[in-house]
């Protein structure tokens, strides 16, 4: 015996797919696992269910065939080369999570490697250096050149005490304390115990204007970090700003069914709003397709699973569950974006 088990397809024309490995079988010692998919040998073409079984019963051996496995983290070990006796659900179904799964894991991938920071590029010399480098370099040091030594590092001790700070001194600062020591230099500072007597009394002083504030990173401080790579992914690595647009609204009509009407009722009544079928063909397009989507709806609190009875999967939200602190924000965000783009 071959040592495996074939899904049973109600379609015979569909691929041959593992639904069980016998424990000490040839297939266990070939390194087999439940939801691989049955190929031909060079792996392009897959083997149709009934194809595959007639040729199992055929005797022909041996028999020469590929499988093709789609790996995913999240799953790892929950398809080894075990007998499966306990394993639920079809092992059509465990393909199809597993493909969704490996698909989020590739994007995350790709995000990352995209966003990843560059080096820091290594801080110019100044001019005291290049000096210290020539007298390094040079077997002689004459006395005029060590007067000339001293006499840069004064002017650059001078300019120092005069400004306040070592502009000849390399420093890594962001933007706005750049904008900060600029106006420091070129203003001085003032603090309130010397302030003059017309903004240090009982007089408010006056109002700010707050500047501008991009939709993209509005409420961010308290926000889950997760949710807010998977916000950043959705919004800068898919092409279509349409198609971004529309799976925002979608996804947030999904959330408020699933932690407002989901939530009351009895479970049959509110079930409904906390389930989302990923072979929908307008979900597929705006969650399952949309870099960052899947993973924010999982951020947020819904969860894979697979349903025994019809073996799709679907992300479900848990009942009793109103969503995290930060959920009311990142809602709004969402909103924001939609509203300004």
């Amino acid at each position: 015996p071959l040592g495996i088990e074939v899904e049973k397809r109600k379609n015979s024309e569909k691929t041959a797919i593992i639904s069980r490995v016998i424990a000490g079988s040839q297939a266990e010692r070939a390194g087999l696992q439940r939801g691989d998919i049955v190929c031909h040998v060079g792996g392009q073409e897959e083997y149709p269910y009934n194809q595959f079984v007639s040729l199992a019963k055929s005797g022909r051996r041996p028999l020469r065939f590929d499988i093709r496995r789609i790996e995913s983290s999240v799953l790892s070990g929950n398809n080894s080369s075990t007998t499966n006796s306990g394993k639920k659900g079809s092992a059509d179904a465990l393909l199809r999570k597993q493909a969704v799964i490996a698909a989020a894991e590739a994007r995350e991938a790709k995000f990352k490697a995209k966003t990843a920071p560059k080096p820091k590029p290594v801080p110019k010399s100044t001019s005291t250096d290049k000096l210290q480098h020539h007298l390094h370099t040079t077997d002689v040091v004459s006395e005029e050149t060590k007067r000339e030594i001293d006499a840069v590092k004064q002017a650059e001790r001078a300019d120092a005490e005069k400004l306040g700070y070592n502009p000849y001194e390399a420093r890594a600062m962001t933007s706005g304390q750049a904008r900060t020591a600029t106006v420091a230099m070129t203003t001085g500072t003032i603090s309130a115990d010397n302030a003059p007597s017309k903004i240090s009394g009982d007089m408010a002083p006056p109002g700010r204007a707050n500047a501008p504030t991009d939709p993209a990173n509005a409420s961010s401080a308290s926000l889950d970090p997760a949710f807010e790579h998977a916000f950043q992914t959705l919004v800068t690595s898919n092409a279509e700003h349409s198609a971004v647009l529309k799976s925002m609204k979608i996804m947030r009509t999904l959330i408020t069914n699933a932690t407002t009407k989901g939530q009351q009722g009895g479970d049959e009544t509110s079930s409904k709003f906390r389930r989302v079928r990923l072979s929908n063909p307008k979900i597929r397009e705006a969650i399952t397709d949309m870099n960052g989507a899947l993973e924010l709806m999982m951020c947020v609190g819904f969860v894979l699973s697979e349903n025994e009875d019809d073996g799709e999967t679907y992300l479900v939200y848990p009942p009793g569950d109103t969503g995290p602190d930060w959920l009311k924000n990142g809602m709004a965000r969402m909103e924001a974006y939609e509203k300004a783009k």
